[in-house]
């Protein structure tokens, strides 16, 4: 009998399959959830904007928490912070399939936000233990596909669950897949050490997870409540003193919180703000294009969902290929490729009329997901290239933080723009279709501003 050796390289993305596991269960579930939500508003007896919470109390807790797990990773074992979160988001997966009210359900998905945000904050940080040099960028472009494939799947098993046993099968689904995680991972993931001399400073993980809370809450429910309002002007002050307490604990503690040499780093900070500016303006047209496909064009949710599609799955190839391309060319090339796309992309639905048909969203559709797939990746690979061994799990989660933020403001900002000129031009007397695309418009003219900025600046950097 001959023993054959596995070569490290097979053992890396072994425990690259594991953090897989993770990264496609937490897309997957998002994009089942938001397609449940109609049938828990009517079985809660809840009204659609109480029956949202669950979307978004979700995401406001993930990213809250992303730089305390971040931090907690860096002091202690990655791998058994990472199989935490796994085992806290099953937990939270069971108490939401037993959930008979609101407030049962919005605890549960509270508890799966901590488990998500442990796994998220931790799951680039392990392949950046793992993976080196040019296997990095391919292992990074990897995620970013399997991050594709769950957005993709997540709508289509979603529907075909709920039609067949109910929302609560979307729950159920999710512990099984935790438990096998959990169990590979035990056995896949090695025990990488701690930095025993790192300290929590716990006054500054306050400060900043208030912080983060408050703000992105605001940005969250300001067009809502009015941009204006009290409530929302109020948790914007708030957040901004939150953030100069956050500033004034860094620079006098002994052991900051995250500590803002980081951000001296050159690599890190422009990637931050690319993170923000790119997921900005991608996430523009993510929540007004249903409403154009549906109220313009008249479609059904099928079809709908079928030109929804080319998106994701350029998402998920471009992700890949950039992945190789990051081992050949300077991650600013391709980062500026990616932008010029989105650019391309926003202009394309930034010109849109009552006259579109599906070939001119399916093509927008495809340049914006070559475009995204292209400077997502490169990013990832040179930010976490450029962390400091000991701000590894930090440096990791502040770029999932930019991501969310990136996201929440891109949906808050294009839809807030979107009401604003809608709500005008009907003034002038538009028709309410017109009306909309004018305000369709503007927005995707906002999402092209921010796409502009993110290529002038990967541009720029070293």
């Amino acid at each position: 009998m001959v023993h054959i050796k596995i070569p490290r390289v097979s053992k890396r993305w072994m425990i690259f399959s594991v953090t897989a596991n993770g990264t496609f269960m937490s897309t997957l579930s998002a994009g089942i959830v938001a397609i449940a939500l109609p049938t828990m508003s009517s079985q809660f007896n809840v009204p659609l904007a109480n029956i949202q919470l669950i979307v978004s109390l979700y995401l406001l807790v993930l990213t809250s928490l992303l730089p305390v797990f971040g931090k907690l990773s860096d002091m202690y074992s990655r791998k058994w912070m990472y199989l935490g979160g796994f085992i806290t988001f099953g937990v939270g997966a069971l108490g939401a399939a037993l959930s008979n009210s609101l407030t049962t359900m919005l605890l549960t998905r509270a508890v799966q936000g901590i488990g998500s945000s442990a796994m998220m904050a931790t799951s680039q940080a392990l392949i950046a233990q793992v993976f080196h040099g040019s296997s990095r960028g391919k292992a990074f472009g990897a995620i970013g596909a399997v991050v594709a494939c769950g957005s993709l799947a997540g709508p289509a098993i979603g529907g075909a669950l709920i039609q067949a046993w109910g929302w609560r099968s979307i729950f159920w689904l999710t512990i099984p897949i935790c438990i096998l995680g959990v169990w590979r991972g035990i056995y896949l993931i090695p025990r990488f050490k701690g930095t025993p001399r790192l300290k929590m400073d716990y006054p500054g993980a306050i400060f900043f997870t208030l912080m983060s809370f408050c703000f992105l809450y605001a940005l969250n429910t300001a067009t809502a409540r009015g941009w204006t309002s009290v409530p929302i002007l109020s948790l914007f002050i708030l957040s901004l003193f939150l953030f100069i307490g956050f500033i004034w604990r860094e620079k006098t503690s002994s052991h900051p919180f995250v500590g803002l040499s980081i951000f001296k780093i050159p690599t890190i900070s422009y990637g931050y703000v690319i993170a923000v500016l790119g997921f900005t303006s991608l996430f523009t047209n993510s929540v007004l294009l249903p409403f154009y496909l549906t109220d313009i064009m008249h479609l059904d949710p099928f079809s709908i969902g079928m030109l929804m599609l080319p998106f994701p799955l350029t998402l998920a190839l471009a992700s890949a290929w950039s992945g190789a391309l990051c081992t050949r060319w300077p991650a600013r090339v391709i980062t500026t490729v990616g932008f010029s796309f989105l650019i391309i992309s926003t202009l394309l639905f930034a010109c849109i009329g009552p006259w579109a048909g599906a070939g001119y969203i399916v093509l927008a559709q495809l340049i914006m997901g070559l475009g995204s797939g292209l400077f997502q990746v490169p990013n990832n690979t040179t930010v976490i290239s450029a962390a400091p061994k000991d701000k590894l799990g930090v440096v990791a989660s502040i770029n999932a933080l930019a991501r969310n933020v990136g996201t929440i403001g891109g949906i808050a900002l294009s839809v807030a723009v979107c009401v604003a000129v809608q709500h005008y031009t009907q003034t002038c007397g538009y028709e309410p279709q017109h009306a909309f695309i004018a305000g369709y418009r503007a927005a995707m003219l906002l999402g092209t501003a921010f796409a502009v900025g993110g290529g002038i600046l990967s541009l720029s950097r070293k």
